[in-house]
């Protein structure tokens, strides 16, 4: 019987580690498609950063300690980075489409941070909308909510 307990626990705490680290592994995911949007019109500004620090924060509810780190490790790797594939299949395959609007309505906030769009900006929202399974309709509505959101709108 308590061998039986004892396997219980065990398999209990090792399914809890992997969801943790399933999580994990989605919010760098996350963190590293926001610093790709960022950076996709030259560079990252301290607007752009401010937003996905506080989203990653609010959103993920991830630690502000944790989130800096994520942070770095995605700036840092963002030169290395040749795809954005892997990223968005990691967001598609463990996130449902609601999510993935939200993620999507996420960036939208990055890039619209400066008040601008301009087209290396457009063509990765396009681009990622349809990575990450999101149809043109529902990518639209994310963009005009991310609007409101930042008061671009009246």
């Amino acid at each position: 019987m308590l061998t039986q307990i004892s396997t219980w626990m065990k398999d209990f705490t090792s399914r809890n580690t992997a969801i943790v680290e399933d999580e994990t592994k989605l919010a760098r995911a996350v963190a590293a498609i926001l610093v790709e949007a960022a950076m996709s019109d030259g560079g990252i500004d301290e607007i752009e950063y401010a937003h996905i620090r506080h989203m990653l924060v609010t959103q993920l509810e991830i630690s502000a300690d944790e989130v800096e780190v994520m942070l770095d490790d995605s700036v840092t790797s963002h030169d290395d980075r040749i795809e954005i594939y892997s990223l968005t299949r990691s967001i598609r395959n463990n996130t449902d489409a609601t999510d993935r609007s939200v993620i999507l309505e996420m960036v939208w906030m990055v890039v619209l941070a400066d008040g601008n769009l301009d087209t290396h900006e457009s063509q990765l929202m396009r681009r990622l909308a349809g990575l990450l399974f999101v149809d043109d309709v529902e990518s639209g509505l994310a963009a005009k909510r991310a609007r409101h959101r930042l008061g671009l709108v009246g």
